[in-house]
């Protein structure tokens, strides 16, 4: 399987059993562009957003709002092309069937398909260039979805965190389990929520995500940190991210 695009898609975990079973992580280059964590029980949102109007932005538009947000470096996002994220989202909606999930009501937060993109969404997803296998940093933007879906999505984040703080998850042979915990926002983004996902993988070694995402103007804003060096810490630079994103759309 080619990991090179899966490494870009996940806030879940998902990610990290997708690439151990097909092989390992991917290079930044793939994007055509160039301690113990620590947590809480539940996420704590900020507060909430005041309403902004829904709108549906095109691929390019969501890919220029990507490419203009910096990373740590002051560096602008690689953004991934059109094709390649097309030739991601085949590649995930194929693994998500093919993935088992204890408990099964967790199974939408474990694979991240509340929200699947489809032929009525526009995607645009950035990486930072200094990402590697110890440490990915990704933004992505999805926009089109359906308000009532989204926000009723977004309200139960809290409790699926809550209520799948331990799962287990298989594909084909492999088998690997997770802890998933919600984290403390400080985004200036209205409304958003944090998580961190640590999967134990077959060899005992352990990769983690730390994601964070709000909505502004409709479009779901999704950052996240992955790799086997992530921990809580990463949470305020992928916040920036997020931040630079969102005030980014009008």
């Amino acid at each position: 399987m080619n990991t090179s695009v899966l490494r870009y898609f996940g806030g879940s975990a998902l990610l990290v059993l997708a690439l151990t079973a097909c092989g390992g992580p991917a290079k930044p280059a793939d994007a055509g562009g160039g301690a113990a964590p620590e947590t809480s029980a539940t996420a704590t949102p900020s507060p909430t957003p005041t309403e902004d109007a829904f709108k549906m932005l095109s691929s390019d538009e969501l890919a220029e709002i990507a490419g203009g947000v910096k990373d740590t470096d002051s560096v602008a996002l690689a953004v991934m092309p059109a094709d390649k994220v097309s030739q991601a989202l085949d590649q995930m909606m194929s693994l998500m069937t093919e993935v088992q999930v204890e408990p099964a009501e967790c199974n939408s937060i474990a694979t991240g398909t509340a929200l699947k993109p489809d032929s009525s969404t526009t995607m645009a997803v950035g990486a930072s260039t200094s990402s590697n296998a110890e440490l990915t940093q990704t933004l992505s933007l999805l926009s089109g979805v359906d308000k009532q879906k989204l926000d009723g999505a977004l309200s139960a984040r809290g409790k699926e965190i809550a209520d799948c703080g331990n799962l287990s998850m298989k594909i084909g042979e492999m088998s690997v389990t997770a802890t998933t915990t919600g984290l403390d926002s400080g985004a200036d983004t209205a409304g958003a929520i944090a998580m961190q996902t640590d999967v134990t993988l077959p060899t005992g070694a352990t990769q983690s995500t730390v994601m964070t995402f709000a909505v502004k103007g409709g479009v779901l804003i999704a950052a996240q940190a992955t790799g086997t060096g992530v921990t809580s810490a990463d949470l305020a630079p992928i916040e920036e991210l997020l931040d630079q994103a969102a005030a980014l759309i009008d």
